[in-house]
C-alpha cells in the first residue's frame, strides 16, 4: 500500500498525517504523565517511589517525530 503513487502524492500534498497524529498523541501522553506525577495536596512532585507508573515497556517519548513511525518506512 505504501508504495502506491497515490499515497506518495497525498503525503507530498497534505503531509504524513498519521505520523503527525502519533507525535501529538505522544506529546499529550508526556504532558499527562507530568501532570499525574504531582501531589495536589503539596503542589510538589510525588516521590519517585510513589509516582504513578509510566508507559510500561514502551520506548521513551520524544518531542520530535520518530522516523520509525512513518507509514511509508520499509
Amino acid at each position: 500500500m505504501h508504495d502506491a503513487p497515490i499515497y506518495a502524492q497525498l503525503i507530498s500534498e497534505r503531509g504524513d498525517i498519521p505520523t503527525l497524529v502519533r507525535s501529538e498523541a505522544r506529546r499529550l501522553q508526556r504532558d499527562f504523565e507530568w501532570i499525574l506525577s504531582w501531589d495536589p495536596s503539596t503542589g510538589a512532585p510525588l516521590p519517585s517511589s510513589a509516582a504513578r507508573p509510566t508507559s510500561g515497556g514502551r520506548r521513551p517519548l520524544s518531542p520530535t517525530p520518530n522516523p520509525d513511525d512513518r507509514l511509508d518506512a520499509p
